[in-house]
């Protein structure tokens, strides 16, 4: 049964690979299930990080509004 997901190829050095590969039998799962959570995880963390910086933060100055007008005598 083929599938219309879209693909991906990604290469490892021996040593990343049979690391992986212990992972992945250790959670009794194939390297390619494996890589699909760890992609999804890190996919959520990266959303969650994205909202987490669109909201102003405590630490950001407030607006303010350039002053118009005369300086004071005292100011000068």
């Amino acid at each position: 049964m083929t599938t219309k997901r879209p693909r991906t190829t990604i290469s490892f050095d021996f040593d990343e690979y049979q690391e992986l590969k212990d992972w992945a039998d250790s959670e009794f799962r194939s390297i390619p299930q494996l890589v699909l959570v760890l992609v999804k995880k890190a996919l959520i963390e990266r959303k969650e990080c994205d909202r987490t910086n669109d909201s102003p933060t405590e630490t950001t100055p407030p607006a303010t509004k350039a002053k118009r007008g005369k300086v004071s005598k005292e100011a000068s």
